[in-house]
């Protein structure tokens, strides 16, 4: 059976884990999932649940021969789960934190095209996930970054990006990538939170 991610709260991590399974086209199911106290988002693949939205990133990074990341052990591999962890620390620790991973971001798109200055990999899409959330949460005036403001303008116009917003927002949908549609809780084994 193809992956199921389930996911429910919107502007969170499970937007860009959507962008990467679109980026990945590879076929995939979604699970809305609106119950309280059960973490999300999660992701059903291989006979095993992933919880955890840096675990789940990590394992689409090795899918389809590291298309959106890299071999363990290498170098670019180390930069990127660097780069996974500071954004998800950093993007939820606070004003200044926030403001100096922003800063930090915005100089070093001065001369790269994609965030991890090889190519696109899941911090793509965790960038795009985590300043939605941080332009809704947190504050953030993204104006004050402008390299990081036109980037993130440019994610929003990709198709897989675009598809994201339209699922978390319940607008009709139309993948760019190998989603399979929508199951319901009664078509699903639901793993719940252990």
């Amino acid at each position: 059976m193809e992956p199921i991610l389930y996911y429910g709260a919107p502007h969170g991590c499970a937007f860009g884990t959507i962008v990467a399974l679109e980026w990945l086209c590879r076929p995939y199911r979604l699970l809305r999932l609106e119950l309280p106290g059960q973490p999300n988002p999660m992701l059903q693949t291989e006979g095993r649940v992933m919880r955890d939205c840096r675990e789940i990133l990590r394992h689409l990074a090795s899918r389809r021969r590291y298309l959106l990341g890299y071999r363990s052990g290498t170098v670019d591999h180390a930069r990127l789960e660097r780069l996974i962890d500071t954004m998800h620390e950093e993007f939820q620790g606070g004003e200044a934190r926030l403001a100096a991973i922003c800063a930090h971001l915005d100089a070093q798109l001065a001369d790269r095209e994609w965030l991890d200055g090889n190519k696109r990999t899941v911090a793509d899409a965790c960038l795009v996930a985590a300043v939605r959330w941080a332009e809704r949460d947190a504050g953030l005036e993204l104006g004050r970054y402008p390299r990081l403001q036109q980037y993130v303008a440019e994610l929003h116009g990709d198709p897989a990006v675009f598809f994201a917003d339209a699922i978390e927002t319940r607008r009709p949908a139309v993948t760019s990538g190998r989603f399979r549609g929508h199951l319901s809780l009664d078509e699903v084994d639901l793993p719940l939170a252990a």
